[in-house]
């Protein structure tokens, strides 16, 4: 069985590469070589995308209610565009941020975790993924330029861009919509929806424009405090409260999963949906290379829009993404991209048991493209602009990108995927389902099976922990409501559900899934505070991962979904329906399973 966890809104990890041009840390950052639009001088101004305006047509639903953009101006369908669950800054960016030594965060931070840098001139900055994981966005100034360091948990794409077009300063916060599972951020002076993927704004007044790309890439906090000891780091103290080192989505980049409200083109089959991939677009050569080979190889010279370049892959990161806790991932790694050109010279690179060496001169190299040994010492690569992506990301937007495969290999980028997963040590996903060897499943059409932690109503449910099979197997339909403490529209439904419950509660088992930490709408207090303020008596509880959100496309709350007592979904409804709407709803499932 599947099993996928996740939440709402965010990436993290890698994207796009920063470092140093020079013999040090402190030096300016060299020009990185990519066809998109790159920040080379604070006010240069980021040229017109390609995009052309598509016909006026209705909004996204309630965009209006919430932004002032100007909808008659897009460049993509508004039926691409789903509610990931938070309204507009429900998740929410941090602004004015404070940031503290490396000595004072290696208090919190754990030497594997993964911290996205970036970096204009001599100022160095660590953002750490455990912060981005609940904000997405920092709107930031560095060097005198304000930047917006952005992350995207559900598709692994953590980027840095410029905030200045047309001689505005921009800052960001998210929408609360998604395109392709990917964030959708809007800018406050305009209110112009971005796509976080790709730099493009999509709707508003900058519409078909191109945010200018920053370099930075994720490294480990190990390798960050190394080598910037004077780096300063994105500060804890937010103005939020959040579990900071927390993962919300663990088990969601498992490669046996499916993307969460993934609602966008097939995606090629060349790798699983989940595969983890560095893409390199160069003057209309696009590349992916897979993590699954370079984790064998280390490093990949190639030659790709007429330039040569090198990969590099080493050790030492921990996925964000896998574990409950961000410090607990597996190792996957971390992938940078550089030109192979240096002062006139086209060097050729290998890996000899994890040290990069250039076959040239002998010197060894760091995954910043930093010389620290040999004659090259101090030596700075030019930087490629490339953004990490899951295959199935990245190929919704590109879906004419080749995938990188080694001349010599006989096994498939997927099937190496699919060996890599099965490598893995058991547990390694962090995901319950498949931690629990669940009890012989009765219900025969349930697309999935998943537990839940009960919160009140265990008397009717059968226990404090039970699975959905079981509830089911009572013999009695199920009304399934998703719901959280902190949403709106929810304080106004669930009464709507208490009154349904009281007539017909009897004829149908009555269940609240409270899944507002995977939308960043309150947790377990907030919800339980909201049963005890609105009197609920129906039994409610949570489930430990979005797996059922992602199975019966729960694109927002409160969603309810009908399920007769053999586990086929009936029917679904959401949003406010009234009392009566709701009992009719009720009342023909209740009528069909007695068939």
């Amino acid at each position: 069985m599947r099993s996928l966890p996740w939440l709402i809104g965010a990436v993290l990890l890698s994207s796009c590469m920063a470092v140093s041009s020079a013999a040090t840390p402190a030096e300016a950052t060299p020009g990185p070589v990519s066809p998109s639009p790159t920040a080379d001088a604070a006010g240069e101004t980021a040229p017109p995308a390609s995009n052309e305006l598509l016909p006026a047509e209705p909004a996204p639903p309630g965009a209006k209610a919430q932004f002032s953009t100007d909808f008659s101006r897009h460049t993509v369908p508004y039926s691409d565009i789903l509610s990931g669950g938070p309204s507009k800054d429900g998740i929410p960016a941090v602004e004015e941020p404070l940031f503290v030594s490396a000595a004072v965060a290696d208090g919190w931070i754990e030497d594997l975790e993964p911290v996205v840098v970036v970096s204009r001139g001599d100022d160095v900055r660590a953002y750490p993924i455990q912060i981005l994981m609940w904000h997405e966005i920092v709107n930031d100034v560095i060097g005198g330029v304000p930047v917006a360091v952005t992350f995207c948990p559900l598709c692994n794409t953590a980027i840095a861009f410029e905030g200045r077009i047309d001689g505005i300063d921009l800052d960001f916060g998210t929408t609360g919509r998604l395109r392709y599972s990917n964030l959708i951020m809007y800018d406050r002076q305009t209110e112009t929806w971005w796509q976080q993927a790709t730099g493009e704004g999509i709707a508003g007044q900058f519409a078909g424009r191109q945010l200018t790309f920053i370099p930075a890439t994720i490294i480990s906090w190990a390798g960050f405090k190394d080598t910037y000891p004077e780096g300063e780091v994105l500060s804890r103290e937010t103005g939020s409260s959040r579990p900071y080192g927390n993962n919300p989505y663990a088990g969601y980049d498992s490669i046996e999963n499916s993307p969460f409200l993934y609602d966008g083109p097939e995606t090629p089959g060349q790798l699983p949906p989940m595969a983890r991939v560095l893409p390199l677009d160069l003057n209309g050569d696009i590349v992916a290379y897979p993590y699954s080979f370079l984790s064998e190889l280390g490093v990949v010279n190639d030659r790709v829009g007429d330039q040569d370049i090198v990969v590099f892959w080493q050790p030492g990161v921990a996925s964000a993404l896998d574990r409950g806790t961000i410090a607990g991932g597996r190792d996957v790694g971390t992938v940078v991209a550089f030109s192979r050109q240096l002062d006139g010279e086209l060097l050729s690179f290998r890996s000899d048991n994890d040290v990069i060496v250039d076959e040239n001169t002998g010197t060894v190299w760091n995954v910043l493209g930093q010389g620290t040994e040999g004659s090259l010492t101090g030596a700075q690569l030019e930087p490629i602009v490339g953004v990490n992506h899951f295959w199935f990301s990245w190929a919704a937007f590109k879906p004419e990108t080749r995938v990188y495969e080694p001349a010599e290999s006989t096994q498939s980028p997927a099937d190496s995927e699919s060996t890599e997963a099965d490598a893995l040590p058991e547990g390694s996903t962090g995901t319950s389902m498949e931690e629990v060897e669940p009890p012989p499943v009765v219900v025969d059409q349930l697309e999935v099976d998943f537990e839940i932690r009960v919160y009140q109503g265990d008397e009717t449910l059968g226990g404090e922990q039970v699975l959905f099979s079981e509830i089911l197997a009572l013999g009695k339909p199920v009304v399934m409501e998703f719901w959280a403490g902190q949403c709106p529209v929810c304080r106004r439904s669930l009464p709507e559900v208490q009154e349904v419950y009281r007539e017909l509660g009897d004829e149908a088992t009555f269940v609240a899934l409270d899944v507002g930490v995977f939308t960043g709408l309150g947790d377990e207090v907030a919800a339980r505070a909201l049963i005890a303020d609105l009197g609920l008596t129906f039994p409610a509880g949570t489930i430990a991962d979005p797996t059922p959100m992602q199975t019966y496309r729960v694109t927002g709350i409160p969603t309810t979904l009908f399920f007769k007592p053999s586990g086929e979904l009936f029917s679904r409804g959401g949003g406010l329906v009234g009392v009566e709407a709701l009992k009719e709803q009720v009342s023909a499932l209740i009528a069909a399973s007695e068939l």
